[in-house]
């Protein structure tokens, strides 16, 4: 079964339109992989293109937040310079506090020493904040840094907050001055690119600000680690988003080691009005196959049909000798066009030279029809002129050597005018050859004698006539010498059995059996001459034959064994 679908599947391939497919697909093959590399190019190229653009835009976008932020550094960097002296008087502390709020979008203002307590602030009063985590990392870590607050107890709301280090006159860290800023109002006013999100983060990467609230912000935030995107240099990557979604990060460090601006769209979305950028592979296959469908019509058009209809004209010669016309590839180009012309001179001249073989056939055939009619004339002129003689000599010795004489001849007339009918064949038909021999023999025989009880048994078979001759001689001569011992018991009928059989290794066997009666009476002297087994004997070593002559109690038996050479047998 894989062997003939694997024939199948060459047959198919072994097509000069499959085969110059293949190979145009291969030339085509570099050209379409550079075309998919430069595409590939031009991709990365918008993408980096991308990534800059949002590195510049993420900037802009958080542009008024930073500058909020910043402003806020800047008055707690102020305040903790004037702290430790509106530490001593709580009133004028609170008095400042107050009216630094005045004018900006701070929430809060104040000074929260080591131990969480704030002492002076904005707030009707004291209270206190606790030790918290980045109240700790403070202490451990004294340097301006910028925190968020989700429940900050002066508002009550998300705040962010710029805090500064205080320390007295001896260097001893004190507390913190502090500036808080409500998450409502850090609003993004710069233009902002469709499907883009801007936040801000602190150094452990959580979320400072956002347009809406840190939770729904959560979803666009890269699955990373912050170690991993969060550098003192900007930079843009691309990145799974908590939300699954594949998206291009841009981070902007804005106060180093403290506040990073960060920036997000989804990754197609820089090239998503371009679909050949979106899909860089698919513009070149499918130049690539069009190339293919273009070669093939081409080698279609100017080559391959007129090749199938080439072979088809041969074909049709071959079959019907059937002819055609230079008009019926005019279209064709020149190589092929020279091609047919060739084709159809050679076709012409096939006729031609068919014609004349037919011609010197027939004329050989009627001159052979001739001789043999001729030699047929010529031999029954003979066996008459014989007959004639034998009649008017009355020595029975002598008229039985005639006899015999007589019926040779008349044998030799039986096998010409079976070649004159078959005259123009290559070999003989020998089942009816012989089977004329045989019966004009026992004919001949009956006419002289008592009647014969004759069976034939001859398989189709084909001879030339090289061995034809030889072998109808030979039956002729076994039959002669058969009828001349011929005879049967008193009360049996008289039998002559002719046999030629074809067996195996392309042989044949040619067998003559005759009844005898009891006693055989001593013949005559003609017929002791041994003339008929000396002639059996020369047939049999034309023939290359093993000739054998045999007595079985009521029958004799002579078989022929001969090798068939350029046989055809039919049925």
């Amino acid at each position: 079964m894989l062997k003939q679908s694997l024939l199948r599947l060459w047959a198919t391939v072994d097509r000069l339109g499959v085969r110059l497919a293949l190979v145009l697909a291969v030339a085509l093959l570099p050209l379409m992989i550079v075309s998919i590399l430069r595409s590939q190019s031009v991709v990365n190229e918008a993408v980096a293109r991308s990534r800059a653009a949002l590195t510049g835009v993420t900037l802009n976008a958080v542009q008024d937040e930073i500058n909020l932020i910043e402003g806020a550094k800047a008055v707690a960097q102020s305040l903790s310079q004037w702290m430790p002296s509106l530490l001593d008087d709580p009133e004028s502390c609170k008095l400042v506090m107050r009216e630094t709020l005045k004018g900006n979008a701070y929430s809060f203002a104040g000074f929260y020493d080591t131990k969480g307590l704030v002492t002076c602030s904005s707030a009707p009063g004291p209270f206190s904040v606790g030790i918290t985590p980045d109240l700790i990392r403070q202490i451990e870590d004294p340097k301006p840094v910028v925190l968020v607050n989700e429940d900050a107890p002066a508002s009550g709301t998300s705040v962010i907050y710029a805090s500064h280090p205080v320390y007295d006159k001896d260097g001893s860290l004190m507390g913190f001055a502090a500036i808080s800023i409500p998450h409502k109002k850090l609003q993004q006013t710069g233009a902002a690119p469709t499907n883009a999100e801007f936040l801000t983060l602190n150094a452990r990467g959580a979320i400072l600000t956002a347009p809406g609230t840190l939770d729904e912000a959560q979803p666009f935030m890269p699955q990373l680690e912050p170690s991993e995107y969060i550098s003192e240099t900007a930079k843009s990557f691309r990145a799974l988003g908590n939300d699954g979604t594949e998206r291009l990060y841009a981070v902007v460090p804005v106060v180093g080691g403290e506040l990073y601006a960060l920036s997000t769209w989804p990754y197609d979305h820089g090239i998503s009005g371009d679909f050949y950028l979106r899909n860089p592979a698919l513009f070149p296959a499918l130049m690539w196959l069009a190339s293919l469908a273009v070669a093939w019509f081409a080698t279609s058009l100017f080559v391959t049909r007129h090749v199938v209809k080439l072979r088809r004209t041969m074909r049709e010669f071959a079959k019907t000798r059937r002819t055609t016309t230079v008009k019926e590839f005019q279209t064709a180009p020149g190589e092929l066009r020279d091609v047919a012309d060739t084709y159809i001179s050679m076709t012409d001249m096939v006729l031609r030279d068919e014609a004349k073989i037919e011609d010197a056939l027939r004329q050989k055939d009627v001159l052979l029809r001739e001789v043999h009619h001729r030699v047929k004339n010529n031999l029954q002129l003979i066996a008459s002129i014989m007959s004639m003689q034998m009649r008017q000599t009355r020595s029975k010795e002598v008229k039985q050597i005639m006899q015999s004489l007589h019926d040779r001849v008349n044998s030799l007339a039986t096998i010409h005018r079976n070649l004159y009918q078959t005259s123009g064949q290559a070999d003989i038909n020998m089942d009816e050859h012989l089977d004329a021999i045989v019966r004009q023999v026992v004919k001949m025989a009956a006419a002289r004698d008592a009647s014969i009880e004759l069976k034939t048994d001859f398989d189709e078979i084909r001879l030339i006539p090289d061995q034809a001759v030889p072998l109808s001689l030979f039956v002729t001569e076994a039959m002669t010498n058969a009828l001349k011992y011929i005879g049967a018991e008193k009360g049996k009928s008289t039998t002559l059995c002719v046999s030629l059989e074809v067996q195996e290794d392309d042989r044949a066997e040619v067998m003559v059996t005759n009844s005898i009666p009891p006693q055989v009476h001593k013949p005559d002297t003609e017929k002791s001459s041994g003339l008929g087994a000396e002639l059996m004997e020369a047939f049999a070593m034309q023939l290359s034959g093993d000739f054998s002559a045999t007595a079985e109690e009521e029958t004799f038996v002579v078989r022929l064994n001969f090798p068939i050479d350029e046989v055809h047998q039919e049925g």
